[in-house]
């Protein structure tokens, strides 16, 4: 009986022990476990780079060395970050989401986000000019409705003027890149996506369209 007392307990401690080196390693691999992959989604302005050279994570550091606070932190000192989710897995894999504030137009050098702030930053990318002041009370609105606008027509948009007048002070005129010009109000500025329906039905004419008021189309003499 004691020898088999004897070998059950040996047999406790050897099982003990498995269970306590079997954690050991655990605990090692965790603790030691480095990033391996880092994704960045959802940028079009922003450059990755800008991203992956915060706290040094282009150099993968070991997870429990990655502060996640305080990249985000850092992240959102870029004007052009609206908001962003970072997830990490145990497997060392980092998901970067961003949610961008999109350049919309330059004025006086300095460029409108969409959350209606003027940053003094450097884009690269074609953007309409404001040529004049907005007045205050419109210009909340300008901005909730200008991003709206496809992509495809901003980009045939060189430069837009505030133009109100004393029965719409919501009017504007966009200055298209082939020689158009185009008037628009607020309230209907979703008709402005439908401007590459409308140019081939001009026949190659130059002239100012009216899309405040009559859809219209001017020929300039």
């Amino acid at each position: 009986m004691k020898k088999i007392k004897k070998k059950i307990k040996l047999k406790s401690i050897l099982v003990l022990l498995g269970i306590i080196i079997f954690i050991a390693v655990l605990v090692y691999l965790f603790l030691n476990i480095r990033i391996k992959n880092i994704y960045v989604r959802g940028i079009n302005f922003i450059k990755e780079k800008d991203i992956i050279t915060i706290n040094n994570l282009y150099n993968y550091p070991k997870i429990l060395d990655f502060n996640k606070d305080d990249f985000i932190k850092k992240v959102k000192e870029n004007p052009l970050v609206n908001d962003i989710q970072v997830s990490v897995s145990f497997f060392g894999k980092v998901v970067i989401d961003i949610d961008e504030n999109i350049p919309i137009c330059r004025k006086n050098n300095k460029i409108i986000l969409s959350n209606g702030k003027i940053e003094d930053i450097d884009i690269t990318k074609e953007l309409p000019i404001l040529t004049n002041e907005i007045d205050e009370d419109v210009y909340n609105e300008f901005i909730k409705k200008i991003v709206l606008i496809d992509k495809s027509i901003m980009s045939k948009i060189s430069e837009i003027e505030y133009s109100p007048s004393t029965i719409d002070k919501e009017k504007f005129l966009f200055l298209m890149n082939d020689g158009n010009m185009v008037y628009i109000t607020l309230s209907k500025i979703d008709l402005v996506n439908n401007y590459n329906e409308i140019y081939p039905t001009l026949d190659g004419k130059k002239g100012i369209l009216h899309l405040d008021s009559g859809n219209h189309f001017e020929i300039k003499e």
